[in-house]
């Protein structure tokens, strides 16, 4: 009888693992599809990420919605419990075992990112798949014991139970803090000032494809044939009472693998608000050169040798002669023409930046235009989580024409798991030529004081991860930059002279703003030769 019993139980216990199985596998699935498809562990990945960035947005921005959310899981567990122990239910079983796996899953993701990418940021998601992991296996397994019910042996299953919940309240702990509302919430974003919604002048966006190079084309992978590279153009809308005869110009390189005008979006506006012409150059990211896959690409002193480097300089280049024609040569574009009437855009004040390895790549778009004779009154360069630039000697950069007036600004993140600092205090001394001062190496730093917490991420940059940080750390320095640009086009010494001070102004510059209860949110750190002057950056060397 008792042989009979546990093969029955063996027989019962099959279909439940294997549906367990089927919720992990689920939770991984979309990864697992766009790996068959080709794509990197990157691209596979960056959409599961994106969602849980909004998802955590959205738990952020509702704690009451959290709590209601908790309230509706846990009681659902006490009438799915209910109806388990009073009949055998083995189709409610089943759906619960496999979002026992689902759940699981999407938890072991979630600290795979943690530790590559997210170091923490992420509080009320991990405690909310802890919630869900307990309510499910209290409903399957009702309050955590050692043993069965009328038995005096330790039951391995139960055992298997009770670390299920004690890891589930793992989870909850930290996040308690946050759903009680204890703990001190961050400064808000600026209401004036820099780092304030942009402004003054409202913003309108064009878009026009340009024509990629034949050599380039001929070793373009098939992951981005969605993609129509294009120049995005930002102007400010300026009224004709304005009495405004030129604009300057900015030019914007996106992330690796991130050609989306959308993920840029409020740093364009950030500019473009302040009164200047934004243009975003999309460059193609998978390219496959002869050879490319046997390649073993050396990485050292904030320079790379990949073969790709060159291919993508060509396109930049073009995409820059496309800008050229688009909005700065007559005749320009319609609808740049129809825009800005009898204005135009003067590049002798120009800023020139980007975002990871387009801040690497920002040293293409200097080379080209201050061989145009472009920035040849004023230059603000600001390489923003910078990867490292091309090492080939035919793309190295000239700059030796950098006018007077040159600022540059390398911002990078001390969490920032992607390209780490040492890129950007490389870059530092490609500037070593200007006064220390206008040579600023800027480091923002992550404060878990409180909630929501403060990680400075590779992504600060990027409109997904727009948070309160980005608003101090980020966006305040944008405005100013933006300021200071469009101040030297007027010849408005005063407001040039005024964003010019807070730039180089350390405690300006540097302070964050107070959490909730008064606590100061930890300053970033700036350095004018990091390499040289602080141990922070030993590792480098």
């Amino acid at each position: 009888m008792e042989e009979e019993t546990a093969l029955a139980s063996q027989a019962g216990l099959r279909p439940a693992i294997l549906v367990f199985v089927l919720g992990l596998l689920a939770s991984y699935s979309e990864m697992i599809l766009r790996l068959m498809q080709g794509k990197g562990v990157v691209d596979s990945v960056w959409p599961h990420a994106v969602r849980s960035l909004e998802w955590t947005m959205a738990l952020r921005s509702s704690m009451e919605g959290v709590l209601f959310f908790v309230a509706i899981v846990v009681s659902s567990s006490y009438f799915i419990r209910k109806r388990l122990t009073e009949s055998a239910a083995p189709r409610l079983r089943l759906a619960v075992l496999f979002l026992l796996g689902l759940t699981l899953g999407l938890t072991s993701i979630h600290f795979l990112m943690d530790v590559f990418y997210l170091r923490g940021a992420f509080l009320l998601l991990p405690t909310i798949f802890g919630v869900i992991l307990v309510s499910l296996l209290m409903a399957l397994g009702g309050m955590p014991t050692i043993r069965e019910i009328g038995q005096q042996k330790i039951s391995p299953p139960r055992i298997l139970h009770l670390c299920g919940v004690f890891f589930a309240a793992w989870l909850i702990v930290p996040g308690i803090p946050a759903l009680m509302g204890f703990a001190p919430s961050p400064p808000d974003a600026p209401v004036i000032g820099y780092g304030a919604s942009p402004g003054p002048f409202d913003t309108v966006q064009f878009s026009e494809a340009y024509e990629m190079p034949e050599d380039v084309k001929a070793v373009q992978g098939e992951l981005e044939d969605d993609i129509t590279f294009s120049v995005y153009l930002t102007l400010p809308i300026i009224s004709e009472d304005k009495d405004v005869e030129s604009i300057p110009l900015a030019i914007l390189l996106h992330g690796f693998g991130y050609p989306d005008a959308d993920a840029y979006q409020d740093w364009m506006s950030h500019l473009a608000a302040k009164g200047m012409a934004v243009a975003l150059l999309q460059y193609p990211s998978d390219l496959r050169p002869e050879g490319y896959e046997s390649f073993e690409a050396s990485d050292s002193g904030g320079t790379s040798d990949f073969l790709q480097h060159t291919y993508r300089d060509t396109a930049i280049r073009a995409a820059l002669e496309h800008l050229n024609l688009m909005a700065i040569q007559e005749p320009r574009h319609a609808d740049v023409e129809a825009h800005l009437g009898a204005m135009y855009i003067n590049p002798s004040d120009l800023w020139v930046g980007g975002h990871s390895l387009g801040a690497g790549y920002s040293f293409i778009t200097l080379d080209d235009v201050l061989e145009r004779g472009w920035a040849n009154n004023s230059l603000v360069v600001a390489l923003e989580a910078p990867a490292s630039r091309p090492a080939q000697s035919s793309i190295q950069p000239n700059l030796v024409n950098l006018p007077e007036q040159t600022l540059v600004q390398i911002g990078v993140s001390r969490d920032d798991m992607s390209v780490g600092v040492c890129p950007g205090a490389f870059f530092q001394q490609m500037f070593s030529q200007l006064p220390s001062e206008r040579n600023q190496l800027i480091e923002v730093q992550s404060d878990k004081y409180g909630f929501p917490r403060l990680i400075a991420s590779h992504y600060l940059q990027a409109d997904p991860a727009h948070d309160t940080l980005s608003d101090w750390s980020f966006y305040r320095r944008i405005d100013a930059q933006a300021d200071f640009i469009v101040a030297q086009s007027r010849d408005d010494t005063f407001t040039a002279d005024w964003a010019y001070q807070y730039m180089t102004d350390e405690t300006m510059l540097t302070q964050m703003g107070k959490w909730s209860d008064g606590t100061p949110v930890l300053p970033m750190k700036l350095y004018h030769d990091a390499l040289n002057t602080s141990s922070d950056f030993d590792s480098c060397s």
